[in-house]
């Protein structure tokens, strides 16, 4: 015996909803009573396979994670014909019936192909629709929100473009008795979309009917193509690495015996840079990125001012030490060396001022002469490194301004 359930009629006229009710009920029973739902609508219809058409009305659309997987929330819609649900006689323009009839009627047994994890939503009440018109057309919709995989490229990160995509395929029925098409349009936007890394800048469709064994499965899919709003990333990474590194540029006028102030300035850029490459990459890749390159040419840039003073310091140092011993082998040639007289041990006050003297009345001229030159270092790195860094930008913002990763189409992988 067949229940009656409970109904709502949709219909033009001035009866009152009692008598539409008990209308309505008598026609859910007579439909119901020799309905079977778990025989497809196929063998009732004489022109083909029951087509499924689906359309998508997105409430939310998040990336959950940099990498993997994307978050939506969504109505699924779904029409069909079921001629055993026709009622052409019964003067009711749509049957409205209540959800517990979705437990007698047949279904479309579909499902997404590159879904991780979903659900219905039951708050108040399982939201399900299941409208019947007269001539055996079902419109149905549910509610659903799950996470689906999305394997993006990162190799522009932060520069990039996305593409995510589902796919929805039947699960039992081949194409010889169910056939999934999208309806026009396929996929309704919510004005209230608002998403935290990317903006939607457009949808496309596409039919991606499989072959499993010696059988045809009806598939459709989607692409979302997505853009990086990549604000955030220019005023928390690159501007502030780029003032690091004109900062470490001060070190380069600076006097060549401020050691204390060019060492502790070069110190202070290499490791402002250090602390903000830990908040630029992406941890879940393993493959350079965009930003590895932006943050470890910069790093480098500034590495090499440290290294440019070392340099200069270096160089210096040996050449006033050369130079001081040049000085004492001419005094030593005059009968005046120490070492030579005597023991090392046995130099007298007399001679050891003598040579300290001679060594202080030199050593002006030879500090002054390579202050000189490494001021001359200093001049060239003014202008060096300044180019050397607009080329960089020059040669990267180009790059990766051009180039676009080539992704996989999703309508050939399963």
């Amino acid at each position: 015996m067949v229940c009656s359930w409970t109904h709502i009629v949709s219909s033009s006229g001035n009866s009152s909803s009692a008598s539409n009710g008990s209308r309505g009920q008598k026609i859910v029973d007579d439909l119901l009573s020799s309905y079977d739902g778990r025989v497809s609508p196929t063998d009732a219809l004489e022109d083909g396979p029951v087509e499924d058409t689906v359309q998508l009305y997105i409430l939310s659309l998040d990336s959950s994670d940099d990498s993997t997987d994307f978050t939506m929330n969504f109505f699924l819609r779904q029409r069909w014909r079921d001629a055993r649900l026709a009622h052409n006689s019964s003067g009711v323009p749509v049957l409205e019936l209540h959800r517990k009839a979705l437990e007698e009627v047949w279904v479309p047994d579909i499902y997404f192909v590159n879904e991780k994890n979903a659900h219905f939503h039951y708050v108040s009440v399982p939201n399900k629709m299941f409208h019947v018109f007269p001539d055996g057309k079902v419109s149905y919709s549910i509610r659903v929100t799950g996470t689906y995989t999305c394997e993006m490229d990162l190799r522009k990160y932060p520069l990039d473009k996305q593409t995510c995509h589902i796919k929805i395929e039947s699960y039992g029925h081949s194409t010889n008795s169910l056939k999934i098409r999208w309806n026009s349009p396929p996929v309704l936007l919510s004005k209230n979309i608002k998403m935290t890394q990317y903006s939607v800048e457009k949808t496309v469709p596409f039919i991606c009917d499989q072959q499993y064994m010696e059988y045809n499965y009806s598939c459709i899919g989607v692409n979302f193509h997505l853009n990086r709003m990549n604000g955030f990333y220019f005023i928390h990474m690159y501007v502030p690495s780029i003032l690091i590194v004109m900062l470490s540029w001060i070190s380069f006028w600076l006097d060549i015996e401020a050691t204390a102030a060019r060492i502790s300035l070069g110190i202070l850029t290499v490791l402002a840079m250090t602390t903000q490459n830990k908040f630029t990459g992406v941890q879940h890749v393993s493959y350079v990125t965009a930003m590895n390159v932006w943050t470890a040419a910069s790093l480098a840039f500034v590495f090499l001012g440290v290294i440019e003073y070392a340099y200069i310091n270096v160089k210096t140092r040996k050449h006033v030490r050369r130079s001081l011993n040049r000085a004492t082998s001419n005094l030593s040639m005059n009968g005046n060396n120490p070492i030579l007289n005597g023991s090392i041990y046995s130099i007298s006050k007399k001679d050891t001022n003598f040579s300290q003297g001679s060594q202080k009345k030199n050593t002006p001229n030879v500090i002054d002469l390579d202050n000189k030159n490494g001021r001359k270092v200093d001049r060239l790195a003014r202008i060096v490194f300044p180019m050397s860094y607009v080329l960089f930008n020059i040669v990267y913002w180009s790059f990766y301004g051009i180039w676009e990763p080539v992704q996989d189409d999703p309508k050939l992988v399963h």
